[in-house]
């Protein structure tokens, strides 16, 4: 006898989902910071240079969307790099 695929609404219960559950609807373990590129992928139609180019500001994964977190330690002290925006401009 053998088990049956479990349906989307069974799969997505199943809060917060396991490492099994993630497997069983399909998904590949990766970072969370490979997830948000495939989202990024995703929102700019396959189009790679669009991330990029990306003007969507306000989304929550702007920032991380070169599959790089721009809030790290060493990221924040490396002065080269960071240049205060006022808010005003940044908007």
């Amino acid at each position: 006898m053998s088990l049956a695929k479990p349906n989307r609404t069974a799969l997505a219960s199943i809060w917060p989902p396991t490492a099994a559950v993630a497997k069983a609807a399909g998904h590949e373990q990766m970072s969370p910071l490979q997830a948000i590129r495939r989202k990024c992928t995703d929102c700019c139609a396959g189009q790679i240079s669009e991330i990029r180019l990306c003007e969507a500001v306000s989304c929550a994964l702007w920032p991380y969307r070169a599959s790089v977190h721009p809030y790290t330690s060493a990221r924040m002290k490396n002065g080269a790099q960071e240049t205060d925006f006022p808010e005003s401009e940044a908007a």
